[in-house]
């Protein structure tokens, strides 16, 4: 079976002031040679990997640099101002410049867990009725985590099946795939920080399409956030999921769940 050409999309912004993640939490630098030494080592190799960047510094472009001369990727470095950020700009322009017939969303922090990673992932693909597809969030090896943070993950990613959902909105574009035609088709919402995958995973559903969980395709992504701030986080994004579900305004609201 051919399988299709793959463009991932990485959006990184390392803005380290504030940061209250434990000591022992891997940086932004360290976390992405792991996932571009992961992608390396994927059963079905991506065409090209673009990093939409708007960190501060060169560090970034210098983890790329070192990167694309020790590995096998097509790595492309996409800067974008600070200031223009947000998560659903940069991942829009990162669809704009791909070349592959399907567009993998990668946070910064998110990392394949293994190299099936990315087949699995875009498998329900084949089905033209399917949208799009995310993965299974699992803990990062070694790192402590408040109970609520794995309660957090348990509750959302605990299924190892794949299901096809046409009603639950749940997407997340911290590890994500979907044809770029129909990205380009129906664009995320740039008014909806980090509640535009939720948003769009709606809308295309509203079209007739399914949105695949595929929980063989592991992916690590966890906060190292206090349990009560969690908690919170949590029933915030279930008030802002009923929001966006009614027509509510949701703009320019941060969700970190």
């Amino acid at each position: 079976m051919v399988l299709p050409a793959v463009s991932v999309i990485i959006k990184t912004y390392d803005n380290t002031h504030g940061n209250t993640c434990a000591t022992s939490f891997p940086t932004l630098k360290e976390l992405l040679g792991d996932t571009l030494t992961a992608l390396a080592k994927q059963t079905h190799l991506p065409r090209e990997v673009l990093v939409v960047d708007s960190s501060a510094g060169d560090g970034i472009a210098q983890v790329l640099q070192v990167t694309s001369q020790s590995h096998v990727l097509n790595i492309r470095h996409i800067p974008l101002p600070p200031a223009e950020f947000s998560y659903p700009h940069a991942l829009n322009l990162g669809i704009q410049h791909a070349d592959g017939d399907i567009v993998i969303s990668l946070s910064g922090d998110a990392t394949p867990a293994n190299p099936r990673w990315l087949e699995t992932l875009i498998a329900p693909l084949a089905d033209p009725k399917v949208g799009g597809s995310f993965s299974r969030h699992i803990p990062r090896p070694a790192v402590p985590l408040a109970w609520a943070e794995r309660f957090r993950l348990w509750w959302r990613y605990r299924s190892r099946e794949t299901t096809i959902r046409y009603t639950d909105h749940i997407f997340s574009n911290a590890s994500s795939a979907f044809p770029r035609a129909l990205a380009l088709e129906v664009p995320f919402d740039e008014t909806l920080t980090e509640l535009e995958d939720y948003a769009w995973a709606g809308e295309v559903q509203s079209q007739g399409y399914g949105i695949a969980y595929v929980g063989e395709s592991e992916v690590y992504h966890c906060h190292t956030t206090a349990s009560l701030k969690t908690l919170w986080r949590m029933l915030y994004y279930v008030y802002l999921r009923m929001k966006a579900d009614t027509g509510g305004q949701t703009s320019n609201v941060k969700r970190q769940i």
